[in-house]
């Protein structure tokens, strides 16, 4: 199905059109000749491409067989995709860890990527060798240590990434409950990166919080989802403005995943519908080369 549909800008004020075709937007310039193309009218709603989220646990929750209930809840924040954030503490239990966490999603109607956290103090560069060859492209590392962070031999660790660079996250562990040293962990780390130029970024957000465009750049998941730009997937989310009088919370009155529509009202149609897990990113591809080196959304340097 070809359709053209206007979308908000980011000032709600303004408004664009777009071509959607085989459920992705396929230019962001209308095409000439138009025959066969329907015009889908938004002029009561307002449209807004879906966002991205961080999720962990998630592959717990479908083994549960509460896979379409947290979709659905997903779906009414808004976020039409999400980063699975896998916690695994040895090497050795990497290989048998994803792939029980891929199993578990296969049939998850949203699209998602998958990070692992692990330990600073068990990171090795066969280990990072391992999680490239699974198409990991998302790396967080823990650790309670500014000394450890110091005496890791970060040039070796980049190496094994060559030549795709995956983007490193490091938080304090959950045994860090001093704000103080949190902070010096977290200064630490903002040296490191800006002297080895490492793929990172400062203030990830927490889980539930949407990922901004320049994060899915850095990720590696911009333009295909968190946007509605050429090359997106149609992801998109609809809000009536006829609505009269305050709702406890703003829910989307139609959802669409990959121009597919899923929710109308109160009606689901989200059986049959599957996500895939996106393992081919570019991480900083579509970053301009003056935001190469910026490492947050308020960084101006």
């Amino acid at each position: 199905m070809k359709y053209v549909m206007s979308v908000s800008q980011d000032d709600a004020e303004l408004t664009r059109d777009l071509w959607i075709e085989e459920g992705r937007v396929r230019y962001s310039d209308l095409p000439q000749e138009r025959s066969g193309i329907i015009q889908l009218s938004t002029k009561n709603f307002k449209v807004v491409p879906g966002k991205v989220t961080i999720e962990e646990n998630v592959g717990e929750v479908f083994r549960k067989d509460a896979g379409s209930s947290y979709v659905k809840r997903l779906l009414l924040y808004g976020f039409t995709a999400f980063v699975h954030l896998i916690d695994i503490k040895y090497e050795s239990e990497c290989m048998d860890r994803l792939k029980l966490e891929r199993d578990s999603l296969k049939d998850c109607p949203l699209d998602y990527v998958h990070a692992v956290r692990v330990p600073l103090s068990r990171l090795s560069e066969s280990w990072i060798r391992r999680l490239k060859q699974q198409s990991i492209s998302i790396l967080f590392i823990s650790t309670d240590s500014v000394h450890m962070l110091k005496a890791t031999p970060w040039q070796r660790l980049f190496e094994a990434m060559f030549p795709k660079r995956m983007l490193l996250i490091c938080v304090p562990s959950s045994k860090v409950t001093s704000n103080k040293k949190k902070r010096q962990i977290e200064d630490t780390w903002a040296k490191i990166i800006q002297t080895f130029r490492i793929n990172s970024y400062i203030g990830f957000p927490k889980l539930g919080e949407p990922i901004s465009v320049f994060l899915t750049k850095r990720i590696g998941l911009f333009p295909k989802k968190g946007s509605l730009v050429m090359g997106s997937d149609a992801d998109y989310l609809m809000y009536g403005t006829f609505h009269v009088g305050e709702r406890p919370m703003e829910v989307p009155d139609i959802v669409v995943l990959k121009g597919r529509v899923v929710k109308v009202g109160k009606q689901w149609s989200i059986e049959g519908v599957k996500g895939e897990e996106l393992t081919s990113l570019v991480p900083e591809k579509f970053l301009p080369i003056q935001d190469i080196h910026r490492y947050s959304d308020n960084d101006s340097t």
